[in-house]
């Protein structure tokens, strides 16, 4: 029998994942509810105007702020009167929802909240196993209010679509802003060096961080505290090009989402990871990197003491206090590939996203999904836009070069690059969720090393066998 993560056992709490919310109330009836046919009155999306709904939100306060979700809730609300928000905003947003989660209440839930608990997207798989979490795949299919002619799925940009992650062939998790990883740097500084702003491949691109290192600047930096960081720029996005190569490419990410055959030892990832032991051998990363919190590392570009930083597209919004008037933020992916005619993969993936808890009354969750429509709208996607630095999810907003002048430097400079790069946008995402503890056991044992393995002071391969080894055993206990 397959094992439930510790996640789903904190959620089954002694057998009580199918009761109902705390006193044995049935949620689908909660508030006496009439249905849209019998009120008599209701909006153009069938939902009733007579009936009062409060929807209950847990907002995680990231970089990307809430000034773009307050401003769509404003405007929410004065075209539905009848609905209001009952918002609690917190920076500790994940630790709140798993206490919610380990109270097993529906009443006292969220009905919506846009951040994962603290074991991040495995948690979301374990909830979405578990039927806590409602799926959204209905909404790619509905029209949306000002543009009633397509779909949000025809709406969307190229990738956005794949990227959402799916449990078991469905999406729990929906986004109206997308977001993009890579290298982010002073274009002034660029310029001013003649350095190349567009490598084309694995091997101009080698030879930029030459350029920039014989100048006596750091070429790339990222956050040896957290480093995970490193996957803005050279995550799983390069092994699926490095796979893309040799015509690989869906039969590997396919392996990667099911943990199906080899991971850590896959020639992919032993590519991948030589490469960047490499790049620490000739120096190309500072050496107080292990010491470096993500603002500090993305202070050593807008300061000049590097020339990169691996991070993602909501840097700029983040450093905006800190960084000068003048300052262009530019933007690279990292070409592994050989040629410039093979495809370059660029780290995508979607933000400003919405969890939905099924266990609330019918009614509030289609008005959530109403809601989560609404962020959609070209208003609310040129606002966040703007004032978040969150890049937008619709591709009439991008493809409006009047409308992209509008963005932030660094938004402006993702959309161009990728126009220009016909580059291939996708986030990388498990399907299966493992429970075994030797899976955590190998991450750890990888992310430990990065930073020693980027400075060139630690040979992968005798890490890369070790974590794969704990992540065949963790696979293996979860068929049993």
């Amino acid at each position: 029998m397959k094992r439930l993560t510790s996640l789903s056992l904190a959620v089954v709490l002694s057998g009580s994942l199918l009761a109902g919310c705390a006193g044995g109330s049935d949620p689908k009836n909660e508030g006496g509810q009439a249905s849209p046919q019998s009120s008599g009155e209701v909006y153009e999306n069938g939902l009733p105007k007579n009936e009062k709904v409060t929807l209950k939100v847990g907002f995680f306060m990231g970089g990307y702020g809430r000034e773009w979700f307050d401003y769509a809730v404003k405007s929410f609300k004065e075209k539905y009167p009848n609905v209001s928000f009952d918002v609690t905003a917190s920076a500790d947003m994940k630790n709140m929802i798993q206490t919610k989660v380990s109270a097993n209440n529906d009443a006292d839930m969220f009905d919506i909240f846009n951040t994962t608990p603290p074991a991040g997207a495995q948690g979301i798989v374990s909830l979405a196993e578990a039927g806590k979490l409602e799926p959204w795949d209905e909404l790619f299919d509905k029209k949306l209010p000002d543009a009633p002619d397509k779909t949000v799925k025809e709406l969307i940009l190229p990738g956005m679509y794949e990227s959402f992650t799916r449990v078991n062939g469905k999406v729990y998790e929906f986004a109206s802003s997308s977001s993009f990883g890579g290298l982010f740097y002073n274009k002034t500084l660029f310029e001013k060096n003649g350095w190349n702003q567009n490598p084309k491949t694995w091997s101009e691109f080698t030879k930029l961080l030459a350029d920039i290192k014989a100048t006596g600047i750091a070429p790339i930096t990222f956050p040896g505290v957290h480093p995970n960081y490193y996957d803005w720029a050279f995550g799983p996005a390069k092994m699926f090009e490095l796979a893309d190569m040799k015509g690989g490419a869906d039969k590997f990410i396919e392996n990667y989402k099911t943990y199906t055959g080899p991971q850590y030892l896959s020639e992919e990832s032993i590519e991948h990871w030589n490469r960047l032991y490499e790049l620490g051998k000739q120096g190309y990363f500072p050496e107080g990197l292990p010491a470096l919190t993500h603002t500090q590392s993305q202070m050593q570009v807008i300061q000049g003491q590097a020339a990169m930083v691996s991070t993602g597209s909501h840097v700029e919004n983040e450093m905006k206090k800190t960084t000068p008037a003048d300052f262009k933020w530019g933007y690279m992916a990292v070409p592994f590939r050989d040629k410039a005619d093979q495809k370059l993969w660029v780290r995508s993936g979607i933000t400003n996203f919405l969890y939905l808890w099924s266990g609330k009354p019918d009614l509030n969750k289609k008005w959530s999904k109403e809601f989560a429509l609404w962020l959609l709208t070209l208003e609310n996607q040129q606002f966040a836009a703007e004032k978040s630095g969150a890049l937008p999810m619709r591709k009439d907003l991008t493809d409006d070069s009047s409308k992209v002048l509008k963005l932030s430097s660094s938004a402006q400079a993702i959309l161009n690059y990728i126009k220009e790069n016909d580059a291939r946008a996708y986030k990388a995402h498990r399907t299966v969720s493992i429970s075994d503890p030797n899976l955590a056991k190998a991450v750890k044992i990888v992310e430990e090393a990065t930073v020693k393995i980027v400075l060139g002071k630690q040979d992968p391969k005798p890490i890369l066998e070790e974590a794969e080894a704990l992540l065949q055993k963790a696979v293996a206990a979860q068929k049993k």
